[in-house]
């Protein structure tokens, strides 16, 4: 199958939802379920036709899949407690109406987002946070009290305007791998590391990342960090035994075959995992 029909495929087909009892986790059955946002350049690269974001009157197929994953979500746990007094979505059809908006509102509510009843690239983010699963086994990058997704802040949502894609999957490996630098770097430091660009959740090929498909490969960005710090950041990184590779465009004398000088690395580290 061609990577334009794979990833619509990936995003277009089932609404069906399933709950992993193993593990607690709100879990989806397969990557399908996800509504989908996109830009003329997404669009065109993979030949489908999303919306930036889809609001109150609108209609469009990714609007049915909305409207399952809220009804998926409202119905998770304890989350119906969050929707005193909001109806229930009833209708499956791709029209936005104004209960689809009423729960998107509780879901940005609780998940921190600027809750304006409009569904966009950061209501997704957070959508896959909650229900999507990767068919790569992939997991997605959560802020923890010692890094951030910078992939969901307004600045990160703002840089990726051109393609609104979601790079924040990385293999269970590699994220606690991520999880010991950064608890690392910010006992030295007390900083939290800007975590970026890792994969699409099925670990797709995109037109900025072609390196960022196998879960393995993040930018950490080094905005606001002195030379020392970078140092210190690398030092790190390259004593982690699953650290295979930090590309960076200096080594800061450094002596390492795990650090490989790149001169378009000025702004941002690229670690790379064995596994």
């Amino acid at each position: 199958m061609t990577r334009t029909k794979k990833l619509a495929a990936s995003v277009a087909l089932s609404c069906t939802m399933a709950v992993s009892m193993a593990t607690g986790a709100f879990a989806a059955a397969g990557h399908a379920n996800v509504a989908a946002v996109g830009t003329a350049a997404s669009n065109s690269t993979f030949g489908v036709s999303y919306q930036a974001s889809y609001s109150l009157g609108q209609t469009h197929a990714q609007i049915a899949v909305l409207k399952a994953n809220l009804k998926a979500w409202r119905a998770y746990g304890n989350n119906g407690s969050l929707f005193t007094g909001v109806q229930q979505i009833t209708s499956t059809n791709g029209t936005f109406d104004q209960a689809t908006k009423d729960n998107l509102v509780v879901f940005q509510k609780a998940k921190g987002l600027t809750a304006d009843g409009i569904y966009g690239a950061g209501s997704r983010n957070a959508m896959h946070g909650a229900i999507g699963a990767s068919p790569k086994g992939y997991v997605r990058i959560k802020d923890t009290s010692h890094y951030i997704n910078y992939n969901d802040t307004a600045a990160g949502l703002s840089a990726d305007s051109k393609y609104k894609l979601d790079h924040s999957y990385v293999t269970p490996s590699t994220k606690t791998t991520l999880d010991q630098v950064a608890a690392s770097y910010f006992a030295a430091y007390g900083k939290k590391l800007e975590i970026n660009d890792g994969s699409l959740i099925d670990g797709e090929n995109t037109p900025e990342h072609e390196t960022h498909m196998d879960g393995k490969s993040v930018d950490i960005r080094n905005a606001g960090l002195t030379e020392a710090q970078a140092k210190k950041f690398i030092q790190i990184a390259i004593a982690n035994p699953n650290v295979s590779k930090v590309l960076y465009y200096k080594n800061l004398g450094i002596v390492s075959d795990k650090i490989e000088v790149r001169a378009d690395h000025a702004d941002h580290f690229h670690l790379t995992t064995l596994k």
